[in-house]
């Protein structure tokens, strides 16, 4: 089998610079304040969000404050110009932050360093409620990190995980939609769910996920809730993960070098080869690859790097599953759904263009994704912000104002910039993704 190259990455970032002359300004009198966007019958006094790690704004494996400020939801309060509080995390944030490292050949670092919300004391619960690694059931029971969904709930799977990250948001205040509805919100962004698929897809089908009934009853639960309150709320469905670079990075880069197949373990337990077009490596396959796993049989990529055939099916068939159970339960709601799947799935298909500004769903050199591979860079979460502003017009009879993309600041600093090459390898430290979900 041919050698299995180390990963090059070059991305080249645009640097735009604007200059003014100087002229006399004695005369001209202070500017104007940019009048309100018109919001039709919505109403967003108190906009509160609840959701996961894309309504918290990861990027790269981390919550940090530089990009936080790219939440998609920030990034609507900013457009609607209201008041929108969020547990800060000053960078590099809560942990585990990738880096780029190196471009030639391509490597990442972990950053080490963590730090506190800079807002714990903020008296009254947080506008963005979105929890990194919050599931469905999170939303309705978890008030810190002991009795959180991995912490409690999945004892009988051998999981039993704190997520430190309810006790930043929460802080001791109840449950999110508790401290949802005690804001008395005027308006609501919910996008919750994807978790309880994507932690089986990215842990090689190891995780299990959630049965589509539980999720049916949860899912009815939080709505209820919501419209018992007369909240109005804006839901998003769940992505089709397989879509994203963490799936579809590594087997590509093999098949462009002629590499048709590798050698590991299915989900029942056999050691077999397995065809790249049919079956997808993970980006932590990437160590294993590099320490010359994957070659034979004695030494095969081990199960928790691959979405074999099987997994590949139940991912697609839970994906869409949990979507049927949304837009039923939304439609009797009365509550307008953004259609991230599609969207998202057309991406990933022919690619993106707005502003002057093209984008495709390609690990790191796509523009859309960050270095986990999983969440959007600050420029992502704007295209997802105005999905939602769409959407929010078209319900709410609005006119709120799209975010125009070439305003977004780049996401990933490099030490240096060149022409975009291929992606020939894979470089990884080896607790690069331990982070992604908690």
């Amino acid at each position: 089998m041919k050698h299995i190259n180390r990963l090059l990455i070059a991305l080249v970032l645009s640097i735009g610079l604007f200059f003014t002359g100087c002229e006399d300004r004695s005369d001209l009198t202070a500017p104007k304040p940019t009048p309100a966007p018109s919001t039709g019958s919505a109403d967003f006094t108190t906009f509160v969000s609840i959701g996961n790690s894309l309504t918290q704004g990861e990027q790269s494996g981390s919550v940090y404050s530089s990009a936080q400020e790219y939440s998609f939801t920030n990034l609507i309060a900013k457009q609607v110009q209201t008041d929108f509080v969020y547990a800060n995390f000053p960078d590099p944030g809560s942990g585990g932050r990738l880096e780029v490292a190196s471009l030639e050949p391509f490597s990442t670092y972990t950053n080490p360093d963590a730090t506190a919300p800079s807002n714990l004391t903020y008296a009254a619960p947080y506008n963005n409620l979105g929890v990194k690694g919050a599931f469905l059931w999170d939303v309705l029971n978890t008030t810190n990190a002991a009795d959180c969904y991995t912490a409690t709930q999945l004892t009988a799977y051998g999981v039993s995980v704190e997520n430190p990250m309810f006790n930043a948001v929460l802080r001791g205040q109840g449950t999110m939609m508790q401290q949802a509805l005690a804001q008395n919100p005027t308006f609501m962004t919910l996008w919750i769910g994807n978790n309880d698929v994507l932690a089986y897809a990215t842990r090689g089908g190891l995780f299990p996920p959630t049965p589509p009934a539980n999720f049916q009853a949860m899912y009815q639960a939080i709505i209820t809730q919501l419209a018992t309150a007369g909240v109005d709320v804006v839901v998003a469905n769940i992505p089709d993960v397989l879509s994203v670079p963490f799936f579809n990075t590594v087997g590509p880069q093999l098949l462009a070098q002629g590499i048709t197949a590798v050698v590991g373990t299915k989900a029942d337990g056999s050691v077999a080869p397995l065809d790249l077009t049919k079956n997808l490596l993970l980006l932590t396959a990437s160590a294993e690859l590099a320490a010359g796993k994957g070659l034979s049989a004695e030494n095969p990529l081990s199960n928790g790097v691959i979405l074999d055939e099987s997994e590949i099916t139940n991912t697609k068939a839970l994906v869409d599953g949990y979507n049927d159970i949304i837009a039923a339960i939304c439609a009797g709601a009365g509550y307008a759904v953004v259609d991230i799947n599609s969207f998202f799935t057309d991406i990933s298909q022919n690619g993106y263009s707005a502003n002057g500004i093209d984008f495709t769903a390609t690990y790191v050199s796509g523009g859309l994704f960050s270095l986990d591979g999983v969440h959007p860079t600050s420029a992502g979460y704007a295209v997802v912000a105005n999905e939602f502003i769409k959407v929010i017009n078209e319900k709410y009879n609005a006119s709120i104002p799209l975010i125009d993309l070439s305003t977004i600041p780049p996401s990933l600093i490099f030490a240096e910039s060149q022409a975009a090459g291929k992606i020939t390898g894979t470089s990884f430290d080896a607790n690069a993704f331990e982070r992604i979900l908690f």
